[in-house]
């Protein structure tokens, strides 16, 4: 897998509403990829023929947690 670039890393943190700051971009950096590349290494047999199941809350009811 290749890593992110710190112009990825500060588009997906954008798109999902997080500022990242300037000096800790590369810090972030470092931290993601090295997460990506551990579960890069997770390997459930089967994982693949399972379809996934989309969720949907219906309209007008809260989440309980």
């Amino acid at each position: 897998m290749v890593d992110l670039s710190e112009a990825d890393i500060i588009a997906l943190a954008r798109a999902s509403g997080v500022v990242i700051p300037p000096q800790l971009v590369a810090e972030v950096g470092y931290s993601i990829n090295g997460l990506l590349e551990a579960l890069d290494q997770i390997d459930i047999p089967g994982l693949d023929a399972v379809e996934a199941l989309p969720i949907i809350i219906p309209t007008g009811t809260a989440l309980r947690s």
